[in-house]
C-alpha cells in the first residue's frame, strides 16, 4: 500500500488552497462582492498557512506551529465572516482579531508553558471544529432563507469537516492516536481528503452560492418589470441571468468535474516527488506525469473559461453549429447529474450530421433547458429514461426530447411555456419562454405536448444549413 509523504501533500493542499480562490475571483470578476472578496482572502491565507505546515521540518516551531495555526484560525474566519456578509450581517473585525489573538495565548500556553502536545493539537482541533460548524450552520440558514442548493451543499461539506475534526480530536485527546498533524495513519489521511473536499467542493459550492443569490433578486425585479412593461428589450437580459441561475443550482456538478483533474494533478505531483526522493528518477515517467499535469490543467481551464463564457453578458454572435456537436456538449455539463439521478439516455441520431446557423450558447441554453425540465419531470418516476431523437427532414433539423415523467397536467396544457407560469416551487417560469423566444430568433419553433406513451415531448425545430 502507498504510503503517501504528509508534508508534501500539505505543500500541495497550500498549492490548491491559494490557486482556487483566484478560480473563484475569475468566475466572480464581473460581480464584486464584499462577501466573495472576504471568502478568497480567507482561501489565500489558508493556503499560505499550510504551506507553513509542510514546511515544518525546515522552519522554526513558532513559524509552523503558533503562525501557521493563527494564520488557519483567521482564514477559516474570513470565510465564516463572508457567509455573514452573504446574509447581510455586520462584521466586527476588532472582536474576530480580539478573538483570535485569545485563541493564540491559550495555543501558545498549551505548548510553551505546559509542552503539552495532546492539549495543544486538542485545542487546535476544537477551534477548527468550531468555526467549521458555525460555518455549516450560516451555509444551511443561507439555503433555507433564500432557497439556494448550493448553500445547502456548502452547509453538509463543512458539516462533515466539522464532524472528522471532532472525531479526531477525541482520538487525540483518548490517547488512540499522535497529536500531530503529520502522523501517519488513517485518521490523518481522513483529514487531508476532507481538506482536499473543502479546497474543491467547498469554493465551488460557494460560487453557486453567490451565483444563485447574487441574480435572484435581480431576477426577480426584471421578471416583475417584464409583467408590467411587455418590454422586449428585457428578454436577454432574463436570459443571461436564468443562465447564470442554472449554473448556480449545477455548481456541485462542477465541482465534481473539477475535483477529477485536480486530483490527478495530485497524484501526479506525489508521484513526482515520490521518485525524485527515492533517487531512482525515470526521466520517461516523470516526463509522462508532467504531461498529464498539463493534460489535468488544460481541462480545468477551459472548464473555468466555459462557466466564465455561459455567464457573462455578450451580444449573439451567429456562426455555423453541429447541433450534434452542441448535443454532446450540453450531455457533458450534465453528465454528474444523469449519473447521479440514474438516467438512462437514449439518443438515436448517430448517423445524421446536422448544421444550422446561430448563437452557439443562445442554442446551448435551450437545449439544457429542456433537458434539466425533462430530469425534473423524472423525479419520482421509477422509470428514468430521456429519449433524444435527432434529424434532418427537408430543409429542418428537428430535435426531440421525451421523458417518462407525469407529463403535463391538465390545468397547465394551456398555459405551458408562457411566461412566469411554471409548477416548480420556487421557479420563475421563464426557462421555456426564454427557450421558445431563442428558436423564435433563429427562425425555429419550441414545442411541448404529453407523449402518447406517456410523459412530455419537446420539439425543438430549425432551418438546417447545407455546408
Amino acid at each position: 500500500m502507498t504510503v503517501y509523504h504528509i508534508p508534501t501533500v500539505y505543500l500541495i493542499l497550500g498549492v490548491l488552497y491559494l490557486l482556487l480562490p483566484l478560480t473563484v475571483w475569475l468566475v466572480l470578476l464581473n460581480q464584486p462582492s464584499k462577501a466573495a472578496s472576504w471568502w478568497c482572502a480567507g482561501g489565500e491565507l489558508l493556503g499560505v498557512a499550510l504551506l507553513l505546515v509542510g514546511l515544518r521540518a525546515h522552519l522554526p516551531a513558532w513559524a509552523t506551529y503558533t503562525l501557521a495555526n493563527g494564520m488557519m484560525w483567521t482564514a477559516v474566519l474570513m470565510q465564516a465572516m463572508a457567509l455573514r456578509r452573504a446574509r447581510d450581517q455586520t462584521i466586527n473585525i476588532k472582536q474576530c482579531a480580539l478573538l483570535i489573538l485569545s485563541c493564540l495565548a491559550v495555543f501558545e500556553f498549551f505548548r510553551v508553558i505546559l509542552q503539552n502536545a495532546v492539549l495543544r493539537f486538542g485545542w487546535s482541533t476544537f477551534i477548527f471544529t468550531a468555526v467549521f460548524t458555525y460555518i455549516s450552520y450560516l451555509a444551511w440558514h443561507i439555503g433555507v432563507v433564500y432557497r439556494l442548493k448550493s448553500a445547502q451543499w456548502l452547509s453538509a461539506i463543512y458539516a462533515t469537516t466539522a464532524i472528522t475534526m471532532f472525531t479526531r480530536m477525541s482520538l487525540v485527546l483518548s490517547g488512540l492516536t499522535e497529536p500531530e498533524v503529520m502522523a501517519q495513519g488513517l485518521d490523518s489521511a481522513l483529514t487531508v481528503i476532507m481538506g482536499l473536499l473543502i479546497s474543491i467542493l467547498g469554493n465551488f459550492a460557494f460560487v453557486g452560492m453567490f451565483l444563485e443569490r447574487s441574480t435572484q433578486g435581480e431576477m426577480n425585479a426584471i421578471a416583475q418589470r417584464a409583467r408590467q412593461e411587455e418590454s422586449a428589450r428585457l428578454g436577454e437580459q432574463i436570459a443571461q441571468l436564468e443562465r447564470q441561475r442554472t449554473l448556480g443550482t449545477m455548481s456541485a456538478s462542477f465541482a465534481h468535474e473539477l475535483s477529477q483533474p485536480l486530483t490527478s494533478i495530485l497524484m501526479d505531483a506525489q508521484a513526482i516527488k515520490t521518485s525524485v526522493a527515492q533517487g531512482g528518477s525515470n526521466s520517461k515517467e516523470i516526463l509522462e506525469s508532467i504531461a498529464e499535469i498539463e493534460k489535468s490543467t488544460y481541462r480545468t481551464v477551459k472548464l473555468v473559461e466555459r462557466i466564465r463564457n455561459f455567464i457573462r453578458p455578450t451580444q449573439a454572435e451567429y456562426d455555423y453549429v453541429d447541433f450534434k456537436t452542441l448535443l454532446q456538449d450540453v450531455a457533458q455539463l450534465l453528465a454528474y447529474e444523469i449519473r447521479q439521478q440514474k438516467i438512462r439516455v437514449e439518443f438515436d441520431g448517430d448517423s445524421v450530421t446536422c448544421w444550422v446557423h446561430g448563437d452557439h450558447i443562445q442554442l446551448s441554453q435551450i437545449v439544457l433547458n429542456v433537458y434539466r425540465n425533462a430530469m425534473q419531470a423524472m423525479a419520482l418516476s421509477d422509470e428514468k429514461t430521456l429519449f433524444v431523437t435527432l434529424e434532418r427532414l427537408g430543409e429542418r433539423v428537428v430535435l426531440r426530447v421525451r421523458d417518462t415523467g407525469l407529463g403535463i397536467p391538465a390545468a397547465m396544457k394551456d398555459l405551458v411555456g408562457q411566461a412566469f407560469v411554471t409548477s416548480k416551487e420556487g421557479g420563475l417560469g421563464v426557462g421555456l419562454s426564454i427557450s421558445s423566444a431563442i428558436a423564435q430568433m433563429h427562425s425555429g419553433s419550441l414545442t411541448i405536448s404529453n407523449a402518447v406513451d406517456g410523459g412530455a415531448i419537446v420539439e425543438l425545430s430549425l432551418p438546417a444549413v447545407d455546408l
